[in-house]
């Protein structure tokens, strides 16, 4: 089961987060996994990505999958059936930019947060060229490897409120008169969250896998809210194994 934080009303009924819309049947292409959830990511055509739990964990970034499923309580989906029907080159995400990285970025998109490899190094000090914190991107990737390398990005918009989804590294606990801090870990980067005065956790503990809405304010992320993530490993019992095809 998950576990809300409890926030003051006021904050708590300030932001409100759409809810995700899914399909029971859909189609895709894979651009990463998250083998402690169990779970392949999958991008629609349009950019929008979508959290497997499946149990073939060895699909191939890059492989074209029709998938049956249904949708979990918290927006990702627990497969019925995967198949894979061929391999792509490309695919296409919608995300907004959460952080940057000296060579790349990390793109929040999905109930997921994927590393986007650059050509070019970043500054920084957020001074740079290349997208910003915050900024809403349709970026096109390639999917040779299990790295995701930006061939085309365009920067359509700007958010200020967004969800990680990563590791607890560390929790530091707030008190009804300071704040308190989360720290995120993804992949081999972080993502410190302030906690604000007087917001109840739930029990996190190191190691812990998370998802964090945030509100976002130059490069500030403050704490909307914390749930823990079941852990749904699908119930699929089989399908194709990786084809040929182009992209």
């Amino acid at each position: 089961m998950k576990k809300k934080l409890v926030l003051p009303l006021v904050a708590a009924c300030a932001i409100a987060f759409p809810a995700a819309a899914g399909a029971a049947n859909f189609h895709g292409i894979v651009v990463g996994k998250q083998v402690r959830r169990h779970a392949l990511i999958v991008a629609s055509p349009t950019g929008i990505l979508r959290v497997v739990h499946t149990h073939r964990l060895t699909t191939r970034v890059g492989a074209r999958l029709v998938v049956a499923a249904r949708r979990l309580s918290d927006g990702t989906f627990s497969a019925r059936r995967v198949l894979v029907r061929g391999r792509a080159h490309h695919a296409r995400i919608h995300g907004v930019v959460a952080k940057r990285l000296r060579g790349g970025y990390l793109l929040a998109a999905g109930h997921s947060v994927l590393a986007i490899r650059t050509r070019q190094s970043f500054a920084l000090n957020d001074h740079g060229s290349g997208p910003q914190p915050g900024t809403i991107v349709n970026v096109t990737v390639d999917t040779n490897d299990n790295d995701l390398d930006q061939e085309d990005v365009d920067e359509v918009g700007e958010a200020q409120k967004l969800e990680l989804e990563g590791k607890v590294g560390s929790v530091t606990p707030a008190t009804p008169t300071t704040a308190g801090e989360i720290v995120l870990q993804v992949g081999a980067s972080t993502i410190h969250v302030v906690v604000p005065p007087g917001t109840t956790l739930p029990a996190l503990k190191p190691g812990d896998n998370v998802e964090l809405k945030v509100t976002l304010s130059g490069t500030t992320f403050t704490l909307v809210r914390a749930d823990d993530e079941d852990d749904d490993q699908g119930d699929d019992g089989g399908g194709d194994d990786d084809g040929g095809g182009d992209g």
